[in-house]
């Protein structure tokens, strides 16, 4: 006997008896190391959590160039129905029987419910919203809710144990419009029932058995869900025993040709009752087994990441072909290769050069020929070398200031170098992607190359204390030879023009010192310039290792630059796509 299920019924005991991953068994649960393979692998638990990590990390990077809208937006429903399935009755399981019009699927329902719950049409659709009977109600208001079965198309075994039907208890089975029904709204609703039923059964008859609106809509795009379909050749009353042979052989060929091979095909009639028995044991292994909702979960997640199999590169890596292949990092070389192309757009050998010049010039103030100091100390400047020292610092005040025009060129040029080599062996949209990561801070790395340069100069002033000593030894030559010549112009006045005065001292009129004195001249003037000649050695050697001390101290501010304006942007997409990687396998079943 069977009774009406009031509402009251279904809601009293309603409450979800199950959490995520709940009802997980090893004999329930097909994860497969392969998408849709169906062999065990990780938990569907662990399944779904990757896939919220894919597309949390596609919905990123979605676009025209990136990840599809269409697939995003496919895996987030199945993220929400998934858990909203997982949370609801654990101990349900939802079958549906589907079909067309006058394929006999009311009748059928009726016969495993054992009573005329649904009304049947032959010619034309009856049935316009799904039906269901449950076999054992505690729980089940929540999951039918969900499902959106009407109440007053709720029915009940009055007992779960009512002609040995116990091995059913927790089936929920429904009857759903037809597929093809003119009735408003009916085709939605099978569409939408047939994604959210635990085990789908195909009713067909054997008139329309190759339907090609049933197999194109619904039996090919569920290939990978051979696992929780079935397929029922109803009104087998009607057909010889020979044309029923005929008609399942002929119904096996399209199936494999979908690639259904391994959907169950069974003959039955509603009318007679044949093959009702086999229909009946197969509901009762399906609820049996309490895993019909984790392996159509788990059928869903593989249909949905074989879509982002393109996106992970090498296909083989996830149909278990190839092993994974190593994490992706930047080249040992690219950092160094991009840390001598920014310094060659800002100019760092030329700004050594210029720095070192630059101190040389500045030397001479302090430690240069006796003549050459006189001459600037006397006339006050020296233009050709005021103008020089002058524009040199100019020049390096303006590099600091950031690359002009050319060098920009010349960091595009590089980041492009680094974006090809790094991003072309990536699957879109990674390899787009890497390069936009390389790119994040272009408009950026000029001023701060320039920075970094200036930061690495050392003050245009500086002088070293030596200088100052030499600068004071040759300006105290200087003054021995001016003392020599105005010695060597009193003995000319008072010893050649005045022979006949009478002077203090032989030193002022001795006309035979003007030799020594003039040799005298001459040997301070050759230790000024050997003082100045050895100085400017040193000076030069001094400039040269500050010239190398600055370069080294600008290459390594610009490769700090390189660092935190390209390869750790790089490198985070580089380990985002490893990841994306991972999570795929272990959402596709991998361990």
């Amino acid at each position: 006997m069977t009774d009406l299920l009031p509402a009251s019924g279904v809601s009293a005991d309603g409450t979800p008896a199950g959490t995520p991953g709940s009802g997980t068994a090893a004999s329930g649960e097909p994860g497969s190391v392969t998408p849709g393979s169906g062999t065990a692998g990780s938990s569907l638990s662990d399944r779904l959590t990757s896939l919220a990590q894919l597309v949390e990390m596609a919905a990123a990077r979605s676009g025209p160039d990136g990840f599809s809208e269409k697939l995003l937006s496919d895996a987030e429903q199945l993220l929400a129905q998934a858990g909203q399935r997982l949370r609801l009755s654990s101990a349900h399981t939802v079958v549906a029987l589907a079909g067309g019009t006058g394929s006999g699927k009311s009748s059928l329902f009726n016969r495993l419910a054992g009573a005329d719950f649904s009304a049947v049409g032959v010619t034309r659709p009856v049935t316009r919203d799904p039906h269901a009977c449950v076999w054992g109600v505690a729980g089940s208001g929540s999951l039918l809710d969900w499902l959106g079965v009407p109440r007053r198309h709720r029915y009940a075994r009055s007992s779960a144990l009512d002609r040995g039907e116990e091995s059913l208890a927790g089936l929920i089975l429904l009857d759903l419009p037809d597929h093809d029904s003119v009735l408003a709204g009916a085709s939605g609703q099978v569409d939408r029932l047939v994604g959210l039923a635990d085990l789908m059964v195909w009713v067909l008859d054997p008139q329309k058995y190759a339907d090609a609106a049933v197999h194109r809509s619904y039996l090919v795009p569920l290939a990978s869900h051979s696992e929780v379909i079935a397929v029922v050749l109803n009104q087998a009353d009607r057909l010889s025993s020979g044309q029923v042979e005929d008609c399942v052989s002929d119904l096996r060929r399209l199936l494999e040709s979908e690639h259904l091979q391994d959907v169950p095909v069974l003959v039955t009639s509603a009318l007679s009752g044949g093959g009702i028995d086999e229909l009946r044991k197969l509901l009762v292994q399906t609820v049996s087994a309490r895993g019909a909702a984790t392996a159509r979960i788990s059928a869903d997640v593989d249909a949905i990441v074989a879509r982002f199999v393109p996106y992970a590169g090498d296909p083989a890596e996830f149909t278990g072909e190839a092993e994974a292949g190593p994490a992706h990092v930047l080249p040992e070389d690219t950092a160094e290769l991009l840390v001598e192309a920014f310094s060659r757009a800002a100019g760092v050998s030329a700004v050594g050069e210029s720095l070192q010049t630059a101190r040389e010039l500045r030397a001479m103030d302090y430690v240069g020929w006796p003549f050459g100091w006189l001459a600037e100390r006397v006339t006050g400047h020296d233009p050709a070398r005021k103008v020089r020292l002058g524009k040199l610092w100019d020049e390096l005040r303006e590099v600091t200031t950031g690359p002009s025009g050319a060098q920009q060129a010349e960091i595009d040029t590089a980041l492009t170098a680094v974006a090809d080599q790094v991003g072309q062996p990536l699957p879109v949209p990674w390899s787009q992607t890497v390069r936009s990561a390389a790119r994040s801070a272009d408009a950026e790395i000029p001023g701060a190359l320039g920075a970094a340069i200036g930061d690495s100069l050392p003050a245009e002033n500086k002088i070293d204390g030596w200088w100052r000593l030499v600068g004071a030894w040759q300006g105290l030559l200087l003054g021995c030879v001016i003392v020599g010549v105005a010695w060597m112009a009193v003995i000319v006045v008072f010893g050649v023009f005045n022979a006949a005065s009478h002077v203090p001292s032989r030193l002022f009129d001795d006309v035979s010192l003007l030799p020594w004195i003039g040799l005298m001249i001459a040997a301070i003037l050759l230790l000024g310039w050997l003082t100045a000649s050895g100085c400017m050695n040193l000076v030069r050697v001094a400039a040269g290792r500050e010239h190398e001390r600055v370069e080294a101290a600008m290459r390594s501010r610009i490769a700090m630059v390189a660092s935190e304006m390209v390869v750790l942007a790089v490198q985070h997409e580089l380990l985002e796509y490893d990841r994306f990687r991972r999570e795929l396998r272990v959402a596709g079943g991998q361990p």
